[in-house]
């Protein structure tokens, strides 16, 4: 054999070995996260649902895995013990980062609380908005965000902060409980909600909170540890929720379908709610300074801060947000 054949045939063979060793080597386990949310069903929160089962976050090299919790107190609460690495939830924990919590808001899902609104027996008994004055209002709790939306209401007619009441009575299924033995007057909730009740004859939307435009709602938080030590994989996240937004615009039937089971919605109501959230959701997930503000002034007027933090934008950072 030549000299020139023994060195062809040495590097096919060195060749074939480095195709067996890399055949050999598993490929790298793709990104883990652990997405908290504050409840099951709500149509924002199945947008992680969407991007789950149209694999985009596995396009992104991601694997996700949804965590649900009972109520905003007990994902804070999971937050901070690291039980999760990033949560799709309300505003209020913005107020936490304030005071001192291992987080910070990485995106805004979601800007005006379209998907609020002010819920009413179908009995008749409230026809205009002067039905409420005095009235007492259900509301989850003295510091949430169906607190403070009852209140802008009541500032909205000109009544003042005392022009109505409001009565802390928990979480959804018993603020329409309240209202259906008539222990209030109305509820703060979501209008998926006030749209099953319509479809059965109790209740429907007497007022929505959609003119609200300089707020935001909905907000995702990251914790520092996940900002600190794995940047790559929260850049990759953020790309992939922003790619499932775009998907959701363009998808309607598709996303129907796939939220079906999250949020355990007929079919009809799930267009309607669809009608009304889309728009609502974030394409880039920047932050307005003054909406922030906007969400600060709330705060202090539930007294969950005592005053508007001097730098507001210590809170959030758009540092991971898609360019």
């Amino acid at each position: 054999m030549t000299t020139a054949m023994t060195r062809f045939f040495g590097r096919a063979a060195a060749s074939a070995a480095a195709m067996i060793a890399l055949a050999a080597t598993p490929a790298l386990a793709a990104d883990h996260l652990r997405i908290g949310t504050p409840e099951a069903t709500a149509f924002m929160f199945a947008m992680l649902d969407v991007g789950i089962d149209a694999k985009i976050f596995e396009k992104h090299d991601l694997t996700v895995e949804r965590i649900d919790f009972a109520g905003g107190g007990k994902l804070q609460e999971g937050m901070t013990a690291g039980a999760v690495d990033l949560s799709l939830t309300g505003n209020s924990e913005l107020a936490f980062i304030a005071k001192g919590a291992p987080e910070k808001a990485v995106a805004i899902t979601a800007g005006p609380p379209v998907d609020m609104g002010i819920i009413v027996r179908m009995d008749g008994s409230i026809a205009k908005p002067e039905d409420l004055k005095g009235k007492t209002f259900g509301v989850t709790s003295p510091t949430s965000l169906t607190s403070w939306l009852a209140l802008a209401y009541a500032k909205k007619q000109g009544w003042g902060p005392d022009g109505i009441k409001r009565a802390y009575v928990g979480g959804m299924s018993s603020q329409v409980a309240g209202l259906m033995v008539k222990n209030v007057d109305a509820i703060v909730g979501p209008v998926e909600g006030a749209f099953i009740l319509e479809a059965k004859g109790q209740a429907k939307t007497f007022a929505d909170f959609g003119d609200i435009k300089l707020y935001i709602t909905h907000v995702i938080y990251a914790r520092n540890a996940l900002i600190k030590d794995h940047a790559p994989a929260l850049r990759r996240f953020l790309a992939a929720w922003f790619d499932t937004v775009k998907y959701v615009r363009a998808h309607k039937a598709e996303t129907l379908k796939m939220i079906a089971a999250p949020t355990k919605m007929p079919p009809d109501i799930a267009s309607k709610v669809y009608d009304l959230e889309t728009p609502a959701l974030s394409p880039d997930g920047r932050f307005d300074p003054k909406a922030v503000e906007a969400v600060m002034q709330s705060f202090v007027d539930l007294a969950l801060l005592d005053k508007i933090p001097a730098n507001s934008k210590d809170l959030y950072t758009e540092e991971f947000l898609p360019k």
